[in-house]
């Protein structure tokens, strides 16, 4: 008997997503199956197999591309989830039903309304499947370029993390399993902010020391969050740790650093650096120090960043946390 190609849909044709459904696609085991939304832009991809979100790029031609209309009658062995975080709730109800069962991977990074974690809402809305949750150091246009990257895949069963992990590993991601769900959701939320720090920072001339000893503290603030929350201590120094937190917060293919780099030059939060592309920091900042205020954390980096982002603050009150 010939063995099946295993079936992946990448839910959601942002940059990211993108970049997935062309890795996978370089991988004779898989089928792909790019999702987005929206009509017109299915339309516009399967004409120019460009991603006008993702424009350097050709989308692979063995990559199916489809709305999320299609999963009605389609099911998958796996399903990546890459939708920004706040919209997640409104489309996830939409297409539960055509999507209970099969394997779910979230790759968005971010908290849901009320400081809701993302692998919570995803349990309580598709019972029948399993859950994993995708974090790393992967910049969408290395993925989609064909160049090396790791990541973790976390699952509260970690038999679960392993087989995800076994099955989803290609030659330009490899996944590590872990059972640190908490961990690996804090790490991805909260590097972001901290990016946007650093970019405040650069854009300030503040220099590489200060940007040393703000991904330093940046990391402590994380690990401190994540530990009173139940994660492990191990997490904090892996892929989807320090590896994650350096590579968003010292480059600017980093939107969320760029964002930060504009406000600093701007000496403010306009609406220029609002349209600056979707920067989960931006939009997860409010609910990482609402998290940390129930647990009786202080997260001096990410109340500033808060600050500066809704409450006015200056640019410069960035570098008081480091001083």
């Amino acid at each position: 008997m010939v063995k099946q190609e295993i079936t992946v849909g990448i839910l959601g044709a942002g940059a990211f997503g993108t970049a997935l459904a062309m890795a996978f696609s370089r991988d004779a085991r898989f089928e792909v199956t790019l999702f987005s939304c929206f009509d017109e832009h299915v339309s516009s991809m399967r004409q120019s197999l460009v991603n006008e979100f993702f424009p350097n790029f050709e989308i692979s031609r063995n990559v199916e591309i489809e709305t999320t209309k299609a999963l009605a009658s389609r099911r998958f062995d796996y399903l990546l989830w890459t939708f920004p975080v706040a919209p997640t709730l409104e489309i996830l109800a939409g297409i539960a039903r055509n999507i209970d069962g099969s394997d779910v991977i979230i790759c968005s990074k971010g908290l849901l309304r009320n400081a809701e974690f993302l692998y919570d809402a995803f349990e309580r809305v598709l019972p029948h499947s399993r859950v994993g949750y995708l974090a790393g150091a992967n910049f969408a246009h290395e993925l989609a370029a064909g160049k090396i990257a790791a990541a973790d895949v976390a699952a509260r069963d970690i038999s679960v993390a392993r087989d995800f992990a076994s099955v989803l590993s290609i030659d330009a991601l490899r996944l590590y399993p872990t059972e640190d769900v908490i961990g690996a959701q804090i790490c991805g939320a909260v590097k972001n902010i901290i990016a946007i720090a650093a970019g405040i920072a650069q854009g300030l001339n503040s220099g590489q020391n200060a940007h040393a000893a703000l991904i330093t503290k940046g990391l402590s603030e994380m690990r401190e969050l994540g530990i009173k929350l139940g994660g492990k201590a191990e997490t904090f120094l892996g892929i989807c740790g320090i590896g994650d937190l350096i590579l968003t917060a010292s480059s600017e293919h980093s939107r969320n650093m760029s964002l930060g780099i504009h406000i600093a030059k701007q000496h403010t939060c306009d609406k220029g650096s609002q349209e600056n592309g979707t920067c989960e920091g931006r939009d997860t900042v409010v609910q990482v120090v609402e998290l940390a205020r129930r647990n009786n954390v202080r997260l001096p980096i990410c109340e500033t960043v808060f600050g500066i982002l809704f409450r006015k603050l200056p640019a410069t009150a960035i570098i008081n946390v480091i001083r």
